[in-house]
């Protein structure tokens, strides 16, 4: 494994999420782990070159057959050894919604599942492609959780504790081939389950999740030249959400949620269904994508005509306060 310091983080930012996913893979192996990895076609796109070449055993590739990839890893688990499965985020979830739910829900299978290149950054390929709805999915279905990266550093822990783990684990990878730093602590210790706050402030809490967190960050600094003095969350567990940060959160008389994704069912869905009979509560504004089908182009474009760019953030609690 390796050790997280300044030159480690910079190094798995410029990796991007697939890269990061590789080198955690290989590192994996490295490590003596016991594990076998999977992917419908993808094997350099998922980073794997190093695997296959050293560690051959470990790997399977099923071809263009999303659906067949999570019934070989399920399969593969019996075994009792954990399989890390990937494919794009849009076929991890959309097209292999029923083998998901069938064999890592109902049957329980320890199998992590890796959605790559999820929100906006498959953009340029159309709708077939780009935002898809796997945080809704994936919440639709018992028992598995998910897991939601913001940076390099956080890709790179999420795999090694989602192996660790017993029982399905869905890991939404984010962002372009060079990633944002977001955690910039060498002494995180990434848990499941647990959010990190990456900025004090009385004013709003802002949560956010994955890729978009950087845009957060930019627009809590926007919001601090207006007076405004923001609070913010990164949250990359999303199922199990962290209780205790929100409860902590509940006294704030704004809280908005920020997320890469259809608003309907997603993460900031999650949030407000865990408020929604506690007496003590925030007003609270959900931030993503409206109920339709996104546009291509890329991410900086579907960013700033959905609202979710540094400057949009920022301007959408502005105009709140000035309610």
């Amino acid at each position: 494994m390796l050790t997280i310091d300044s030159k480690t983080t910079r190094f798995l930012a410029r990796m991007g999420a697939r890269g990061v996913l590789g080198q955690a893979v290989y590192d994996l192996a490295k490590d003596g782990v016991d594990f076998y990895a999977i992917t419908a076609d993808l094997a350099h796109a998922s980073g794997f070159d190093r695997l296959m070449a050293e560690f051959p055993e470990k790997f399977i590739n099923v071809g263009i057959a999303e659906q067949n990839l999570i019934g070989v890893a399920a399969g593969l688990a019996k075994t009792g050894i954990p399989v890390i499965a990937t494919t794009w985020a849009m076929f991890a979830s959309v097209r292999s919604m029923d083998q998901v739910r069938n064999y890592l829900g109902f049957m329980d299978a320890n199998v992590k599942l890796i959605g790559m290149d999820s929100g906006f950054i498959q953009s340029k390929f159309s709708y077939s492609h780009t935002n898809p709805p796997d945080i809704a999915i994936m919440r639709s279905v018992p028992g598995i959780t998910i897991l939601s990266p913001s940076d390099g550093v956080e890709t790179y822990r999420a795999i090694y504790e989602a192996v660790k783990t017993k029982g399905p684990v869905y890991i939404r990878l984010t962002g372009d081939t060079v990633m944002n730093i977001v955690n910039k602590d060498p002494n995180y210790n990434f848990q499941i389950g647990k959010s990190v706050v990456l900025m004090e402030g009385k004013d709003v809490a802002i949560i956010s999740t994955g890729n978009i967190t950087k845009n957060v960050l930019d627009a809590a600094n926007i919001l601090e030249t207006h007076n405004i003095d923001a609070c913010v969350v990164n949250m990359p567990t999303i199922e199990p959400l962290d209780k205790d940060i929100l409860n902590k959160l509940s006294d704030y008389k704004l809280l908005v949620t920020v997320e890469e994704h259809l608003i309907n069912g997603g993460f900031g869905s999650a949030i407000a269904q865990y408020y929604c009979d506690k007496d003590i509560r925030p007003k609270h504004i959900i931030m993503g994508v409206d109920n339709l089908y996104t546009k291509s182009g890329t991410t900086k474009y579907l960013e700033a005509i959905y609202g979710l760019s540094p400057e949009h953030i920022a301007q959408k609690i502005l105009n709140l306060f000035k309610e």
